[in-house]
């Protein structure tokens, strides 16, 4: 049994249709599901570290399935220097039992601190209970002048390090007048980002990191 303290508020309007009752010729179904107005859940982990808070202004709880679906969520993680990062997606869903949540419907992952900092993908796959986000969808990155697609890879909030494969990597070098100057780009099998130093490392198995510099004419 895992072991995480996780707090539901419902706020404003919760709308049971307990004895709702639908017709089909000659039996009766009963919507046994709660319809939430203004959905917040927060958690702590075991290690007292991160805490979670999702918000969404709708939520339908299944408790046939244990399932939470959340529109429009909103999923901030924080620590203790205050919000970490944040996601925002069209959709999400939260299983009671597993305490997985898996977030799809243009995911955006944003690194507050740097606003130009975030992370686009199509869904993605998270413990709550762990530190481990799996993102197995192809990934398109963006850091300031910088553009990054992968075929998948995965987040460790504990050490904010972003592991992620088949990676290509493009740079626009300005000089001080601001004009563009060259190209820088990379290609991998493998790359990590480690967030607290924003470093980026290329590692490849059989052959060796590709870069490529273009110079441009300029006047």
């Amino acid at each position: 049994m895992k072991s995480f303290n996780i707090y539901l508020l419902f706020i404003l309007t919760i709308f049971p249709l307990l004895g709702c009752q639908k017709s089909n010729k000659s039996t009766t179904q009963v919507d046994n599901k709660s319809y939430i107005n203004d959905f917040v859940l927060l958690q702590e982990n075991p290690n007292k570290e991160t805490s979670v808070k999702i918000t969404s202004p709708k939520a339908i709880i299944d408790p046939t399935i244990n399932d939470i679906e959340i529109y429009e969520s909103s999923i901030e993680i924080m620590n203790e220097n205050g919000i970490d990062f944040q996601v925002e997606s069209g959709n999400s869903t939260l299983n009671n039992l597993s305490n997985n949540i898996r977030v799809f419907n243009n995911v955006i992952i944003s690194f507050l601190k740097d606003s130009d900092y975030n992370i686009r993908t199509n869904s993605f796959n998270w413990d709550l209970s762990t530190s481990v986000i799996d993102i197995n969808n192809p990934l398109d990155i963006n850091f300031e002048n910088t553009k990054i697609n992968a075929s998948k890879g995965f987040y460790n909030i504990g050490s904010s390090l972003l592991k992620i494969d088949n990676t290509r990597f493009n740079r626009k070098i300005n000089n001080s007048e601001g004009v563009e100057e060259y190209q820088v780009e990379i290609k991998s099998d493998f790359a990590k980002w480690f967030k607290n130093d924003n470093k980026l490392v290329f590692t490849s198995n059989e052959k060796q990191v590709e870069t490529t510099i273009k110079f441009l004419l300029t006047k």
